[in-house]
């Protein structure tokens, strides 16, 4: 029996694309694209999201490699998760699952950067509990961050819905026994919770 709705973060539950900041910096898009690659897409990022280097620690790998635009990579390192608009409805969703009397919690791929910008939006407080890859230093879809959650706010693998935009995690879920739902759009999600769970939005 699900009671323990699970989210990933980017582009669930906020409109994670840093391919705008980098536009919005370096105006030349040939520059941008290879800039964007070089951060948001690298090991180095990876390695952010394990926990396992500083934000200082990719900078200065990138101004090495990019010292043209030193400037704005530190520019777009301190302010790239400002431009993370939560994603209309899906705080509706979440009061509502909460309503009908399901646990939500947050297992995301993501740096410390977390605690900066989650605290003032609202969608963060309605959940009870968070797993952030950086502080397991495991990675989605790593088997052992599925089995760490549920060991860290002790729940049972078959009782947990994850919902994320990738289907390799949502397949990661699976095979560690969860249920799983790839996130396209809010209404398709509402419809399938209706028809999974007893809940109406």
């Amino acid at each position: 029996m699900i009671n323990n709705i699970v989210f990933d973060i980017g582009n669930v539950l906020v409109d994670y694309h840093p391919a705008r900041i980098v536009r919005s910096t370096i105006p030349d898009p040939v520059q941008a694209e290879v800039v964007y690659e070089a951060v948001f897409r690298s090991q180095g990022w990876k390695l952010l999201d394990r926990g396992l280097i500083t934000f200082e620690d990719h900078y200065q790998t990138l101004a090495a490699r990019f010292p043209k635009w030193a400037g704005e990579i530190a520019w777009i390192l301190d302010h790239w998760h400002e431009d993370m608009p939560p994603i209309p409805g899906m705080a509706d969703l979440v009061a509502g699952l909460k309503r009908a009397g399901y646990r939500t919690f947050v297992l995301s791929n993501t740096s410390l950067r977390f605690y900066t910008y989650a605290p003032p939006l609202p969608i963060f407080r309605l959940f009870d509990g968070v797993t952030l890859s950086a502080e397991v230093h495991l990675l989605k879809p790593q088997p052992e961050i599925y089995d760490r959650f549920c060991q860290d706010h002790g729940l049972a693998p078959g009782g947990c819905l994850f919902i994320d935009d990738m289907p390799e995690n949502v397949r990661g879920a699976r095979n560690a026994g969860w249920h799983g739902h790839r996130f396209r759009d809010v209404e398709t999600l509402q419809a399938q919770l209706e028809g999974l769970l007893d809940v109406v939005f």
